[in-house]
C-alpha cells in the first residue's frame, strides 16, 4: 500500500530487471540502471545461503535518483532489509520488508525517479565475494505523468559506545521537505549498569517553515524503549514477533560472564498510519546506554538531500567495533543558546535570581543548591549541580534533556526538573517581532530587562506565535520551562523541550546568539 500522501500516476507498464552475478570483492558494481519515469515498487535480494557477518554488514546497497552524484540510500545490505547485527537470517513480515530464511530478502517501498534510477553494491575487500540475485519491479510511467516530487532515502548508522544517559544515539537529521517513514533499531547491550537496553525512547524534533498553517514546529516523545515497538513491560520479557508495522523480531540472551546477561535485540517501527510531516528538517534521536546501536532510517523527501552522516569503515560495520560519535560525522550545529540549570521546581525563585545576571556569563559559575534532596537521582555524579552551559539547539528546539540528565536506570528520566534558556537577538529598529513558539507544560518568558511573562501551561506540545518588542540594539530573550511535577504520570513522559524562532515584520528569520559579541 502506497502512503496516502505519496501521488503517482495510475496508468504504468509492468517492468522488471533480474540480475544474477557473481560480486568482486573491493569494487562497486551497478546491478540495474533504469530509465524514467518510474517507481520502483519492489526489490528482492539474495546472495548466499547461510551468510556470514561480513556478507550482512560488508556489502554496502546503494541507489541514486535522477542522476545525483550523493546516493539516497546508503546501507548495508542485510541492514536495509531488516538483517541486523550482522546476524544470520531471521523471519520479518512486515508492511515494506520481508525475509525468510537463506537470505530472500523483499523491501516494497515505492521508490519513484524522473529520469533514472541506479541501484549499485559495493563490497568490503575481506569478504568472500557472493553471487546476488536481485528482482526489480517496476512501473514505467507515460511521458510527462509523474509529477510527486517526493524520493525515497534510506540512511544507516552505527555507534559504540553510545553516550549513557546524555545526547541519545541519532537516528536521522534530515534538512529539506518531506515524511519520515520509519527506522529500524537495533541493540547489542553491553552497559551492565541495568538490564534495560536503552534509557528513554524516541525523541522526534520537526520543523517547519515560519508560518507554516500547520505550525512552526512538531515534537514527538515515546516512553520506554520497548513501547516504541510495540512491547511492554520491559520487551526483553517477550518472545520475538513481527507485525505489519512494528515488531521486535529477533530477541536473544547472551550470557557473556558474570554479574549480567546481556541481550541483543532488533526491531523496527513503521509511521504508516502515522506518518511525519516536515517542512524544513527532522531530527530522531533514542534514548542510550553505552551499548551498540545500529539503525536505519527510511524517509521521503525533496531533492536535493543533504547526507546526514559518513559510513564508517569496513571494519567499523561489524558488530562490536568500536565506532565512537564523531567517527561518522554527525552533523554538527554551532550553540545558539545557553542553558542553565538543572533545579528542583521548589528552587524556581533562585533559578531566576541566578538567571538575572548581566550580558556576560562567568562559565566557572556553580550552584550546589539546586533543590534536590540528598536520595534524588540528580544527586549521582553531582548533575544536580546547577551550572551553565551553552546548547545547540535542533532546527529551533532546545531540548533540556540534551543538556541536563540524570544518571538513572529509570528510563523515566526522573523529573520533576526546571531551567533556563538564553539567547540573544539583534534589530537594527526597535520594533514588533514574532516569536514562533511551541511547547509542553509551563513556559515562561522574558525579554530585555523586563518583567517575567507566563504564556500558560500545555498538557502536550502545542505551538502559538507570541508578539514581543525588542529595543534597537541587542536584545536578551530568556525561557523558563518546567517538566511535569507528576514525572511520568503525566501526558508528555517528562518531556524537557520547548521551540522558538524570531520572525521580523517583514518576514525575515533573525538570527540567534548565545551572548553579544
Amino acid at each position: 500500500m502506497d502512503p496516502a500522501w505519496l501521488v503517482l500516476p495510475a496508468r504504468a507498464a509492468p517492468r522488471r530487471v533480474l540480475t544474477h552475478r557473481r560480486l568482486p570483492a573491493g569494487e562497486r558494481v551497478t546491478l540495474a540502471q533504469l530509465e524514467g519515469p518510474g517507481c520502483i515498487r519492489r526489490l528482492f535480494a539474495t546472495t548466499v545461503r547461510q551468510p556470514t557477518p561480513a556478507h550482512q554488514r560488508q556489502i554496502v546497497l546503494r541507489m541514486y535518483w535522477d542522476g545525483a552524484d550523493a546516493p539516497a540510500v546508503e546501507a548495508p545490505l542485510g541492514d536495509f532489509f531488516g538483517q541486523l547485527h550482522g546476524l544470520p537470517p531471521y523471519a520479518l513480515d512486515s508492511r515494506y520488508l520481508v525475509s525468510q530464511f537463506h537470505s530472500g530478502y523483499t523491501a516494497t517501498f515505492p521508490m519513484p525517479f524522473q529520469r533514472s534510477a541506479r541501484i549499485e553494491v559495493e563490497l568490503g575487500p575481506a569478504v568472500d565475494p557472493p553471487r546476488i540475485i536481485l528482482f526489480v519491479d517496476w512501473h514505467a510511467y507515460p511521458a510527462g505523468s509523474l509529477t510527486e516530487p517526493l524520493r525515497f532515502h534510506a540512511q544507516f548508522r552505527r555507534e559504540f559506545p553510545c553516550q549513557a544517559h546524555g545526547r541519545g544515539y541519532l537516528v536521522l537529521d534530515a534538512v529539506g521537505r518531506g515524511w519520515l517513514l520509519g527506522f529500524n533499531y537495533g541493540v547489542a547491550v553491553r552497559d551492565d549498569r541495568a538490564r534495560w537496553s536503552h534509557a528513554g525512547a524516541e525523541n522526534i524534533y520537526a520543523a517547519n517553515e515560519a508560518g507554516a498553517p500547520e505550525g512552526p514546529f512538531a515534537h514527538l516523545r515515546g516512553g520506554g524503549g520497548e513501547d516504541t515497538f510495540g512491547a511492554s513491560y520491559g520487551g526483553v520479557l517477550h518472545r520475538p514477533s513481527t507485525h505489519l508495522d512494528q515488531g521486535v523480531p529477533y530477541y536473544a540472551q547472551e550470557d557473556l560472564g558474570p554479574p549480567f546477561a546481556r541481550h541483543t535485540l532488533a526491531a523496527y517501527r513503521f509511521f504508516a498510519a502515522d506518518a511525519i510531516p516536515f517542512g524544513r528538517a527532522v531530527q530522531m534521536r533514542f534514548g542510550s546506554m553505552a551499548n551498540d546501536i545500529c539503525s536505519t532510517a527510511y524517509w521521503y523527501q525533496e531533492p536535493p538531500h543533504r547526507p546526514f552522516v559518513r559510513l564508517p569503515s569496513w571494519d567499523g560495520l561489524l558488530k562490536g567495533a568500536e565506532l565512537p560519535y564523531e567517527a561518522t560525522d554527525p552533523p554538527a550545529a554551532a550553540p545558539r543558546w545557553m542553558v542553565l540549570g538543572p533545579f528542583h521546581p521548589d528552587a524556581a525563585a533562585a533559578l531566576r535570581a541566578a538567571a538575572d545576571g548581566g550580558d556576560r556569563i562567568d562559565p566557572d559559575w556553580r550552584l550546589e543548591a539546586s533543590g534536590y534532596p540528598p536520595d534524588s537521582p540528580w544527586r549521582s555524579g553531582g548533575r544536580h549541580v546547577a551550572r551553565w552551559r551553552p546548547l545547540a539547539d535542533v532546527h529551533g528546539f532546545v531540548d533540556f534533556a540534551l543538556a541536563f540528565l540524570p544518571a538513572s536506570a529509570d528510563n523515566s528520566v526522573t523529573w520533576p526538573a526546571v531551567a533556563v534558556a538564553q539567547t540573544w537577538l539583534h534589530v537594527q529598529a526597535a520594533g514588533a517581532v514574532s516569536l514562533e513558539l511551541g511547547w509542553a507544560h509551563h513556559l515562561r518568558l522574558r525579554v530585555g530587562g523586563g518583567p517575567w511573562e507566563s504564556l500558560g501551561r500545555r498538557a502536550y506540545f502545542q505551538t502559538r506565535t507570541h508578539r514581543v518588542e525588542l529595543q534597537a540594539g541587542w536584545n536578551r530573550v530568556q525561557v523558563e520551562l518546567d517538566s511535569p511535577a507528576e514525572g511520568i504520570d503525566g501526558t508528555t513522559w517528562g518531556t524537557w523541550t520547548f521551540a522558538l524562532r524570531a520572525v521580523a515584520a517583514d518576514g525575515r528569520e533573525l538570527d540567534l546568539h548565545p551572548t553579544p559579541p
